[in-house]
């Protein structure tokens, strides 16, 4: 088995292809969407730190601890890079590739490598920050065959 997978992704939609080194075009594997993250951040619910009040004899000076604010859709990225890095663990795992290209737009590409496992890690050959997951199929298909020759080279 010398299937390379190539991942292209951002985060909200991530495409899977499997190629087998051969001189044939690569096969989708899979395409995952995370709607979630194209939602607006007040869609997604309230994030806001909660509030203290004190009454009483008690009332003096006092705190509150508030957890640093994290942003909603920052969230649902995450949890998206959380599910690609677990299909990408099973595909490693499970031998129906023994290599990733991972190709995904800039600040989800760092989130996506930060959820991987250390069983899929190693399997990574060449990671590009670049978002082709809008691409149509003939020029996707250059772009695929370029970025293999350069992760041969």
């Amino acid at each position: 088995m010398n299937i390379t997978w190539i991942v292209l992704a951002n985060a909200s939609r991530a495409r899977i292809f499997a190629v087998d080194g051969g001189p044939g075009r690569p096969v989708e594997v899979t395409d995952l969407v995370h709607p979630a993250s194209r939602q607006k951040g007040s869609e997604l619910g309230q994030d806001r730190a909660g509030h203290a009040e004190r009454h009483g004899a008690d009332s003096g000076q006092g705190g509150a601890s508030f957890d640093p604010r994290t942003d909603p859709r920052q969230k649902e990225h995450v949890q998206f890079a959380h599910e690609l890095a677990a299909t990408l663990h099973d595909g490693v795992t499970g031998r129906r590739c023994k290599a990733l290209l991972l190709v995904a737009s800039d600040p989800f590409l760092g989130e996506l490598k930060a959820c991987l496992s250390a069983a899929t890690r190693p399997a990574v050959v060449r990671s590009v920050p670049k978002d082709l997951t809008g691409l149509a199929l003939p020029e996707l298909h250059e772009r695929l065959a370029a970025l293999m020759a350069e992760a041969a080279a």
